[in-house]
């Protein structure tokens, strides 16, 4: 039961990152219309940071779910 809870937890930050990425990718796109370099190099480093996180966030999720299948069956 814990590793079934520890998933939904984690699935639940990987599906937030996942949406909070896409979101600064339009910020990003917006920002390049707008011909706004100091914010398209902001927008992109944040871009970056929240990418790894949530990549990070999906190999935790995926791993938490493999287990509860061994475990669990």
């Amino acid at each position: 039961m814990m590793w079934q809870q520890l998933w939904f937890l984690t699935n639940m930050v990987f599906v937030t990152l996942a949406i909070v990425f896409l979101f600064i990718h339009r910020s990003v796109t917006q920002a390049r219309n707008e011909n706004d370099a100091l914010k398209v190099s902001r927008m992109r480093k944040a871009r970056a940071v929240i990418g790894i996180f949530t990549v990070i966030a999906f190999v935790v999720m995926a791993s938490f779910f493999l287990v509860n299948m061994r475990v669990n069956g």
